[in-house]
């Protein structure tokens, strides 16, 4: 009686934390929309649900160690519940990142514009793609997905130094853009935060599914 309420919990558990997953992939999502799109009521929007994502987090913590206090779980349980308290972290921290890049771009609304091709569109489609993915591989169990988003980092790494590079290139000529440039370079920095969350999530399914330890890229035999 005992396991079979245990799995009926942990299942619920696991469920849980895709609706925080989904909440904060689309956080993100309109947190990127607001910028490229100039959207100031979808900027606000993503601050104020950010209570919501912090209320996911702590419910999640709550019933997570509540369940790994209760009984003896099989090792595999055990490792599946501590999987789900570490990617419930990660996905707060990322909801910490869409509002930071939301206030940057209402902080952006205020300084001049310009025109400078950054490839911000691609780097966030990069990023969401390893997110989707990421969420995808832990609910289904995917350790070959999960290392699909681990070979993605280096993509978006490349676009975050090239907007870097683009920025500050460009306020060294014009100083009236140091700013504009400054909350670009924190968006960049913001989404690839993101991206290195993502990787987590996934060296998080391969340990699960594989006992293999990926982090750093170094894996160890089982």
């Amino acid at each position: 009686m005992m396991g079979r309420y245990f799995h009926e919990e942990l299942k619920d558990l696991k469920q849980k934390l895709l609706q925080m997953g989904l909440f904060v992939e689309a956080a993100i999502e309109k947190a990127v929309d607001a910028l490229l799109n100039h959207n100031r009521r979808f900027a606000e929007e993503v601050i104020e649900e950010e209570e919501r994502i912090n209320q996911f987090e702590i419910e999640i913590d709550d019933k997570g160690h509540s369940l790994s206090a209760l009984g003896q779980p099989m090792a595999s349980d055990l490792r599946l519940v501590t999987a789900i308290l570490k990617i419930n972290t990660d996905l707060e921290r990322m909801g910490d990142h869409a509002v930071n890049i939301a206030e940057r771009t209402l902080a952006l609304f205020k300084e001049p514009s310009f025109d400078l091709d950054l490839y911000l569109p691609e780097m966030a489609r990069a990023v969401l793609n390893m997110l989707t993915d990421a969420l995808n591989a832990f609910m289904n169990e995917d350790a070959e997905l999960a290392r699909s988003v681990l070979r993605k980092d280096d993509e978006v790494d490349t676009y975050n130094d090239e907007l870097y590079t683009q920025l500050s290139a460009l306020m060294e000529k014009k100083p009236l853009l140091v700013k504009s440039g400054i909350n670009l370079i924190m968006i960049g920095h913001n989404l690839e935060r993101i991206a290195d969350l993502a990787n987590n999530i996934a060296e998080d399914v391969v340990y699960l599914k594989q006992g293999k330890e990926v982090r750093h890229r170094v894996e160890t035999k089982s």
